[in-house]
C-alpha cells in the first residue's frame, strides 16, 4: 500500500464529504444527495436515496426514499431547544459551539418525539470526527478522518467508552496516474474503489465493489476554498520559497493554514 500513498483529488473529496456532509456551515460544501445500492445475491436488492434541501445556505430538511416505500421527510431545526419539535414524524435538532479552532456540532434525532440518536461532530483543521450514541442499546460508536502525510485515514471504534475497543482502520490512497480515482484498504487488503466526478456545481464520489455502490453528491459554493486546497496552496508556497531562497521555509501554524471556518461559523452561528 505504501507505494500508492499520495493524496489526489479523489481522496481530498472523500475527506470533504465526511468533514462537512450536511452540517450548517454557511458557504461551505454540503451534501446534495446520497444514493445507495447493494445486491448481495441476484434476488436480494437493497436500495435507497436521500436528498438534502437548504434555505439561505443552511440545511432545512431531507427526504429519504427506500426502494418502493413512500418517501420519509426529515425536518431539521437549527436549534438545541426541544420545544421546537412538533413530536410527529422524524425530526432533528442541530446546534453548534466553537472552542478555539475547533467547532462542535450536536445532532439529536427524534422519532415521534422520542430520542433515537445523538451525534457529536467535531471539526478542526483537516480533522473530522463523529461520536454516535444509540439510546436504545446504550452503544457508542466513534469515527474519525484525518490525513497522515498524503494518505487519508479513517478510524472507527465500536462500543466506544466501554472496556472493549474494537477498532477498524481504513486507508484511502490515490491511484497512480489518475487524479480522479482512489482506493480503500484495510491493512493490505483492497476493500473498495472510489471514483471522483467533477460536476457543474460541485462533485460526486462513488465508493463501490462487486456488490455495493454508494454515491455522494456535494454542492460547492463558489466562495468556498477547502482546507485541503489551502493546505496544498501553502505547501506550494513553501516549496517555491525554498527554491528561491534555498533556505528551509518557515513553519506555518495550523491557524494560518485554517480555511476561515471560524469566520464562516460565526456568521452562520445557530441561535
Amino acid at each position: 500500500m505504501a507505494a500508492f500513498a499520495a493524496a489526489n483529488t479523489c481522496t481530498k473529496a472523500w475527506y470533504e464529504i465526511h468533514a462537512f456532509n450536511f452540517l450548517s456551515i454557511k458557504d461551505a460544501p454540503h451534501l446534495d444527495s446520497v444514493y445507495y445500492r447493494e445486491q448481495p445475491t441476484p434476488e436480494e436488492v437493497h436500495e435507497w436515496y436521500q436528498k438534502y434541501y437548504y434555505k439561505d445556505g443552511l440545511i432545512h430538511h431531507s427526504v429519504f426514499k427506500f426502494r418502493d416505500n413512500d418517501p420519509v421527510d426529515n425536518r431539521i431545526y437549527l436549534s438545541a431547544d426541544e420545544a421546537t419539535l412538533t413530536r410527529s414524524g422524524r425530526e432533528l435538532l442541530l446546534s453548534d459551539s466553537v472552542a478555539g479552532d475547533t467547532v462542535y456540532f450536536f445532532q439529536k434525532m427524534y422519532n415521534s418525539g422520542e430520542l433515537v440518536q445523538t451525534v457529536v461532530h467535531k471539526l478542526t483543521d483537516l480533522y473530522a470526527s463523529e461520536q454516535d450514541y444509540d439510546p436504545a442499546s446504550g452503544r457508542r460508536t466513534f469515527a474519525e478522518y484525518f490525513f497522515r502525510n498524503d494518505t487519508l485515514v479513517s478510524r472507527t471504534v465500536y462500543d466506544y467508552g466501554s472496556g472493549m475497543r474494537d477498532s477498524a482502520y481504513y486507508y484511502y490512497v490515490g491511484v497512480p496516474g489518475d487524479e480522479y480515482k482512489c482506493a480503500e484498504y484495510r491493512g493490505d487488503s483492497l476493500t473498495n474503489n472510489l471514483t471522483y466526478k467533477k460536476l457543474a456545481t460541485g462533485f460526486s464520489v462513488a465508493i463501490f465493489n462487486d456488490t455495493f455502490l454508494r454515491e455522494f453528491v456535494m454542492e460547492v459554493p463558489e466562495v468556498h476554498t477547502t482546507a485541503v486546497q489551502r493546505r496544498d496552496d501553502a505547501q506550494k508556497s513553501r516549496e517555491q520559497s525554498a527554491a528561491q531562497s534555498k533556505r528551509r521555509p518557515a513553519k506555518i501554524s495550523p491557524r494560518a493554514r485554517y480555511f476561515d471556518l471560524l469566520g464562516r461559523y460565526k456568521r452562520a452561528k445557530i441561535r
